[in-house]
């Protein structure tokens, strides 16, 4: 395991050849400041993006109108569906789903058990989330608008504070923050198995073909 970033992060937004990434740094005169970078997985190098090309990678073509909106761009997690429409979610579980050209279709909350969900993760059919203070993950229906799967919370011990999830062609990806661990969830079965286990808390994974990155709490890594 090879830690490719060891600076603070507020946000990272998987692009195709990597990660962009935001800081906040406070300028000499004590203004907080924000800067965006992006990380070439397979180069490796680290180069300086503008905020129009985060926005982009985060909201889509119609990211000037979303993200203004919104207000706050920074702290939702975001997922652009193939109709080029963007669900976003804050970990409040406030929820807004934008057509492709910025337009609002839907806003709520998104919970279950009474707790906020956060995260999302789109399968080609259906939107995943986790929801942290019930140990759960959930599966929401676009178009019924309704959560119509839960897996873990209650007494199972299938999550422990899962905080991100993923999608890939082999499966849902859970990152649990509490016991240092990504499990992952067969689509085709809905079996949890262990994926990926760490000595410290893991709060995203994402992979570029043959790369795995992991965000630790002491930095980014590529595994």
């Amino acid at each position: 395991m090879k830690r490719i970033l060891n600076v603070n992060v507020i946000d990272i937004v998987p692009f195709s050849a990597g990660l962009i990434f935001v800081r906040s740094e406070k300028t000499t005169d004590g203004v907080n400041r924000v800067s965006f970078f992006s990380y070439d997985a397979h180069s490796s190098e680290i180069t300086t993006v503008t905020k129009s090309v985060y926005l982009l990678n985060k909201f889509g073509m119609a990211y000037e109108k979303i993200s203004e909106k919104l207000g706050d761009y920074i702290t939702c997690d975001t997922v652009k569906l193939p109709n080029h429409h963007t669900i976003v979610i804050y970990p409040t579980g406030e929820m807004g789903h934008f057509d492709d050209k910025g337009k609002i279709v839907k806003t709520g909350d998104l919970y279950y058990n009474n707790a906020p969900a956060r995260d999302v993760a789109f399968d080609g059919n259906s939107i995943w989330s986790v929801v942290p203070q019930r140990n759960a993950v959930i599966r929401y229906s676009i178009s019924a608008q309704k959560i119509i799967m839960r897996i873990g919370g209650d007494d199972n011990t299938a999550f422990n504070m899962p905080i991100s999830v993923s999608y890939y062609t082999d499966g849902v990806f859970v990152c649990n923050k509490a016991s240092c661990e990504i499990r992952k969830i067969d689509i085709d079965t809905l079996n949890v198995t262990d994926y990926l286990e760490f000595s410290e808390p893991v709060n995203k994974y994402f992979r570029f073909k043959d790369i795995e990155i992991v965000v630790l709490d002491s930095g980014i890594y590529e595994l």
